[in-house]
């Protein structure tokens, strides 16, 4: 997955939802779905494979990071997280 893209939408998110810093609300997760998909569809991966992919992500980033503001203050531990990777 393009990390820049992944990067740079959760970047967005801590300044667009100030407000879901600390919680893995609904807007918090969209985000980090979008961003996800979007990097894996760049990276060629079917819309299927990648919704499939990034949904087992989110919830292994949700067990590891508790917050949202824990994912945010720690996204480059958690890109290259055995549990993330290990999502196909």
């Amino acid at each position: 997955m393009k990390r820049s893209l992944f990067l740079t939408t959760m970047a967005s998110a801590m300044i667009f939802l100030p407000s879901c810093k600390n919680t893995w609300d609904g807007e918090a997760r969209d985000l980090f779905l979008q961003g996800c998909i979007e990097g894996a569809k760049e990276d060629q991966m079917a819309e299927a494979a990648a919704k499939s992919m990034c949904d087992c992500r989110l919830e292994k980033a949700m067990e590891l990071y508790p917050s949202f503001s824990d994912a945010m203050e720690n996204v480059d531990k958690m890109m290259e997280s055995p549990e993330l990777k290990a999502c196909k």
